[in-house]
C-alpha cells in the first residue's frame, strides 16, 4: 500500500479534494467522509487509465507533498488527509 496526501477544501456546496502527487485527479462531495471515499475511487480510476495507456503510475512523495502544501501559505484553509492505494494492482508502476 502506498499513502497519498490529499488536500480537502470547503466549497459552497460541500468539499473538493485533490492530490498534489497526481495532477488532474480531483473529486467533490457533501461531507469530508464522502469526499475522501470519492478521491480514493478517483485515484484508482486514474491509475487504471494510466496503466491501460502504458503510462507510469505516480508514486507518492511522502513528506515533500505536505511541505509543498504548507509552503503555499494557504494551508489553514484546507484539511490534509491521506488515502492508501495498492499500486501493485496496476500493471505499470513508475520506480522513480
Amino acid at each position: 500500500m502506498e499513502t497519498f496526501l490529499i488536500v480537502i477544501g470547503k466549497t459552497g456546496t460541500g468539499y473538493s479534494v485533490h492530490c498534489p502527487d497526481v495532477p488532474g485527479c480531483a473529486a467533490t462531495g457533501k461531507s469530508v467522509e464522502q469526499v475522501i471515499g470519492r478521491m480514493k475511487e478517483a485515484l484508482a480510476l486514474h491509475f487504471e487509465g494510466l496503466a491501460e495507456d502504458g503510462e507510469p503510475i505516480p508514486r507518492p512523495r511522502g513528506i515533500d507533498s505536505y511541505k509543498d502544501v504548507l509552503d503555499e501559505g494557504d494551508a489553514e484553509n484546507y484539511l490534509l488527509a491521506h488515502v492508501q492505494i495498492d499500486l501493485h494492482r496496476f500493471a505499470t508502476v513508475s520506480q522513480s
